[in-house]
């Protein structure tokens, strides 16, 4: 369940998500009205049982369909998820940085159900005292404690140093934290990105991406307080990525979990991870935070089709040529010659991946479209 109190001037209202998306935008436009007429609707604070998404929605423009259409998505997903999902979304979502919209939809996409049985769920909690009571009457604490010293007990300090001791949280479904022994072998699943890590110890792979409770799980393994005093020797991506030139300059373990998170988005999407390879072989860029800028804006890039005769048409499209007009001219129009003629002007680019242009401002000069990238 996801509430939205929303904003516009002094007008509050609530809305529950999900609903149909004609409720949703006739809802806003209620809103909208009784506010501030000439605005969008912002969103002011969210009631979930992920507490971290109040923070990064805050201020989210309900301006739009797409926004609109997202924000039911994300509500269909959470209301999938049990306690454990919470949970691990609540820690994926805890940063420093807001996220964007988009970002918190696939984070929650990603949080699986397979993910969740590492955790340890304990309902009907709702503070740091219940849990010790909780933990003291199921045995749970090194030793039987005798029924003569329970009275005694600091149950409030016992919940906290169980939650300290296994990144557990109390939400709205109750206690959730780490099961003991679960996290022992962090990067032993199917991985997009490797990375080589060299520390005092030795050299030590993980595999990402990774939600945030266990790249800091990582952390205590390798006996780290900040990936940072490692050395980062190698990258390695999975097939289809690994003919991508990264390069290592400036790379850190957080820039690396990033995009491993939009390469697992751009998994869902058709074409994405072609044209970000296409996009990236023209970029030819030099640190690893501009590969992750460039994945971050891979909506700036379009991947062109091969056929210079529909290249032509689509040109005319652009400028308003629906497809009567381009019905009837045809047979009598030199699509093709358009079509080259527009793609210089263009920018477009042909890579080993295939044609791509960028939107904002056209690619420099290069080969010759009909000429053999080398």
């Amino acid at each position: 369940m996801l509430k939205l109190n929303i904003l516009s001037g002094r007008v509050i209202e609530q809305l529950e998500l999900p609903v149909p998306l004609d409720e949703f935008k006739r809802k806003v436009d209620e809103i909208r009205l009784a506010g501030q007429p000439n605005t969008a609707p912002t969103v002011l604070s969210v009631d979930s049982s992920v507490p971290a998404l109040s923070w990064h929605l805050q201020q989210t423009a309900l301006d739009n369909d797409p926004v609109l259409q997202e924000l039911n998505q994300l509500a269909e997903v959470i209301n999938g998820m049990d306690a454990a999902g919470y949970y691990h979304l609540n820690k994926a979502l805890s940063t420093d940085h807001k996220q964007s919209l988009d970002m918190i939809h696939h984070t929650a996409i990603y949080i699986r159900p397979s993910s969740t049985g590492c955790y340890e769920v304990i309902p009907g909690i709702t503070m740091h005292e219940d849990l010790g009571k909780w933990l003291v009457e199921h045995d749970r604490l090194e030793g039987k404690t005798p029924e003569i010293l329970r009275p005694y007990l600091n149950y409030r300090s016992i919940g906290v140093d169980y939650c300290n001791d296994h990144d557990g949280e109390i939400l709205s479904g109750g206690y959730v934290g780490i099961r003991e022994g679960a996290m022992e072998q962090f990067w032993d699943e199917q991985s997009l990105l490797q990375l080589t890590l060299a520390t005092s110890k030795g050299t030590f792979s993980i595999n990402l991406p990774a939600a945030t409770e266990r790249m800091d799980q990582a952390k205590r393994a390798l006996d780290l307080e900040d990936f940072a005093e490692a050395s980062i020797t190698d990258i390695k991506l999975s097939t289809p990525y690994q003919e991508a030139k990264l390069p290592l300059c400036a790379i850190t373990v957080e820039d690396a979990n990033t995009l491993a998170m939009y390469l697992e988005m751009m998994e869902q999407e058709d074409g994405d991870l072609k044209k970000f390879l296409a996009v990236l072989e023209v970029e030819q860029p030099d640190t690893f935070t501009e590969v992750v800028r460039i994945a971050m804006n891979r909506d700036n890039y379009e991947q062109i089709p091969e056929d210079m005769d529909e290249y032509g048409k689509q040109m005319l499209r652009r400028i308003g040529a629906d497809d009567e007009v381009i019905d009837t001219i045809d047979g009598y129009m030199d699509f093709a010659r358009l079509g080259e003629d527009s793609m210089a002007e263009d920018g477009v680019r042909r890579t080993e991946f295939g044609l791509v242009r960028r939107l904002s401002s056209p690619f420099p000069p290069g080969p010759e479209i009909g000429q053999t990238m080398m």
